[in-house]
């Protein structure tokens, strides 16, 4: 499943990630149009034995008509926008996987 996401004034698809317990990553020309500084994000795995260094930025996004502050990742080796499950529950979300949808209860 893929949401829209509005972070400042950019909008982009993301896929949804319910196995990825932080808030976002994002890919680098997002990360880079991000007005906020840069900190150091840790260490995400992505496997058991396939981690990445990362920095952050905090941010505030709009899903599904909700505004949330997210920390968005970037992590040079991937290269997708994803959404995780930090994210959904901050801002309420519910997965159907029946249906396929994302609502917004």
């Amino acid at each position: 499943m893929r949401i829209k996401i509005m972070i400042g004034n950019i909008e982009d698809w993301f896929l949804v990630d319910t196995g990825f317990n932080g808030d976002l990553i994002v890919k680098t020309e997002i990360f880079d149009k991000i007005r906020t500084k840069p900190s150091d994000g840790g260490e995400v795995c992505v496997a058991k034995d396939l981690c990445f260094s990362a920095l952050q930025k905090v941010v505030s996004i709009d899903i599904l008509g909700r505004q949330i502050l997210c920390r968005a990742l970037w992590i040079p080796e991937l290269e997708d926008n994803i959404v995780g499950e930090g994210a959904l529950i901050k801002a309420g979300i519910l997965l159907d996987y029946k249906n396929f949808t994302i609502l917004d209860p």
